[in-house]
């Protein structure tokens, strides 16, 4: 009788494994007889327009620990303090940060760092230490620190510890840069040792694209050296800086502070120090504004050159009044005076001459609450309300500067309107994505003209002779042609409506030579404690910076 069960059991167990459970078994057959190799590609290489390095991928290798023998792993256990203590001598880091990498109830596989270089391997190698191994890996390397973090952004990891670029270029390009892995597939003896068969499969892979940018890395560098030593002078927040070629859109430099190493990215404490400053977080940019309105009360015809404006020290309108710097009276005042003493009444005035309608579609125009699309993962724009919605007070005061915002490379891009004849380029920060397959460069696009050749040139002019009125610019007066302009802001509350008593934004824009310029500079100094006025914070920076990069963009001297 128990020949017959016997039997009937070893059929059954025929039947079930064949028939009923033959694909779970082909496949474990198959997976024991596979070689699956994982085929890493390339990840794009960014570069600056000058040819230098900015983002690439470097050789580097994982440190694993991995014991799987019983009796080593007993060992590695009763020694495990004098290990970890070496490896971590061995990768620079304290006893209590490997602490914190080491999981004490996984020994047969985990990663206890990534990204080591050669030396540390052949020293690993050379210890031999118990269960501690190498494995080939890749890391993003970002040659000159510092220079461009905001730009560049950096590669980190996603919630699942997948490679993810985060912030700038990296992250706003990230499906380019990072290309497409791919794996072979073979059988394999059983000795282990692959063999060729028509169950061969390839899975192709694609190389990442690289990023050629319009930066200049000579300017750049003289540019973030001279914003962070402004910044702690102001014993400011922040700082940005943007250079645009307003001939072409192209972002010439691009510069914050405080900054970061996208190499050691996790150092970081306080995440909006990754925020680049110059594309986001839209701010009240102030008297800077004031310059286009004029341009547009001109484009309107509702002005001319030689308009007179009574400035009686305020201006009401409804319930609300509208007062100068300081409740100063300029009295009869014309377009160029206006400029030239900043004048908040005169400024309005010439707005409600031009009205909602017109003067909304001229800051769209300008690009003012429109993104620009500049190639940055974290760029954001302001909302601009539509015109019927506008009363009398939001467009006076929005012909100053107060209660409308935009970025610094957004503003940047308006202004160059004025410098580039009254046409606006795109902005522009890559120049070509290419790859072993594929290339497309970016050539400069016009977004349109905004005001005619006439009224940028005259409005260019004002500005230079308003700004050569200035004492603290009168060392350049028959030496360069400038045009420029001045703006301090409030800071709007975050908690409620109204205005911080103790916090300002403040700004300087200018351009050079004013006919025929070569780039136009916007910037910025996030409330500085040192002062509150522009020209006594921002505008000996703008200077400074001036002063350094004059002849590397080959602005003419006058005589």
């Amino acid at each position: 009788m128990a020949i017959v069960f016997l039997f009937f059991g070893l059929l059954y167990f025929q039947f079930r494994w064949q028939i009923l459970e033959y694909d779970r078994f082909s496949a474990l057959a198959n997976a024991q007889l596979a070689v699956r190799q994982d085929v890493f590609t390339k990840r794009g290489t960014i570069y600056t327009q000058d040819g230098v390095v900015l983002a690439v991928d470097s050789p580097a290798w994982n440190v694993v620990l991995s014991v799987t023998n019983h009796v080593d792993q007993a060992n590695f256990l009763v020694k495990q303090d004098e290990i970890l203590s070496e490896l971590a001598s061995v990768l620079d880091i304290d006893a209590e940060e490997m602490s914190e990498i080491y999981n004490p109830n996984v020994l047969t596989y985990q990663v206890l760092y990534r990204g080591i270089n050669k030396r540390q391997k052949d020293i690993l190698e050379e210890k031999k230490l118990l269960g501690i191994y190498t494995e080939d890996s890749i890391k993003r390397l970002y040659p000159n620190g510092d220079l461009f973090s905001h730009v560049i952004g950096y590669i980190g990891t996603d919630s699942f510890g997948r490679p993810r670029g985060n912030y700038g270029i990296e992250g706003f390009f990230w499906g380019d840069i990072k290309g497409k892995e791919g794996a072979t597939q073979q059988e394999k003896d059983l000795s282990g040792k692959a063999i060729i068969s028509k169950q061969y499969r390839n899975v192709q892979f694609r190389e990442g694209k690289n990023i050629v940018l319009t930066v200049n890395s000579g300017i750049q560098k003289k540019v973030e050296q001279i914003l962070e030593s402004g910044v702690r002078e102001q014993r400011a927040d922040a700082g940005s800086v943007v250079i645009m070629n307003p001939k072409t859109g192209e972002i010439i430099a691009m510069a914050n502070y405080p900054d970061y190493d996208p190499n050691e990215f996790w150092k970081v404490r306080d995440v909006s120090v990754f925020r680049n400053g110059a594309v986001s977080g839209p701010y009240e940019y102030g008297s800077v504004q004031k310059p286009l309105t004029v341009a547009m009360a001109l484009e309107e015809q509702k002005i001319t050159e030689k308009h007179i404006c009574n400035d009686t020290g305020r201006l009401k309108l409804d319930d609300k009044t509208i007062y100068n710097f300081n409740f100063a009276r300029y009295g009869r005042i014309t377009p160029m005076q206006t400029l030239q003493y900043s004048d908040n009444i005169c400024a309005a005035e010439y707005g409600l001459l031009v009205g909602a309608d017109r003067m909304y579609a001229y800051l769209r125009e300008l690009g003012l609450g429109v993104s620009t699309g500049i190639g940055i993962h974290e760029e954001e724009t302001s909302f601009i309300k539509a015109p019927d919605r506008w009363l009398s007070i939001d467009v006076a005061t929005t012909s100053y500067g107060q209660a409308i915002s935009a970025t610094p490379l957004q503003f940047a891009s308006a202004m160059s309107t004025l410098a580039n004849g009254g046409v606006r380029m795109q902005p522009m920060l890559v120049k070509k994505i290419y790859n072993n397959e594929d290339e497309i460069t970016i050539t400069p696009t016009s977004v349109g003209r905004v005001f005619s050749e006439k009224t940028a040139t005259m409005v260019a002019k004002m500005m230079e002779e308003a700004t050569f009125t200035r004492a603290d610019m009168a060392r350049y007066k028959g030496v360069y042609s400038i045009a420029g302009k001045t703006g301090t802001a409030q800071v709007a509350r975050s908690d409620t409506a109204g205005y911080y008593d103790d916090r300002v934004n403040v700004t300087y824009v200018g351009f050079a030579p004013a006919i025929d310029a070569r780039f136009v500079m916007v910037v910025k100094i996030e409330n500085p404690k040192e002062g509150t006025l522009a020209n006594l914070t921002v505008l000996p920076l703008w200077m400074k910076i001036f002063d350094t990069i004059k002849d590397d963009l080959g602005v003419p001297r006058i005589n």
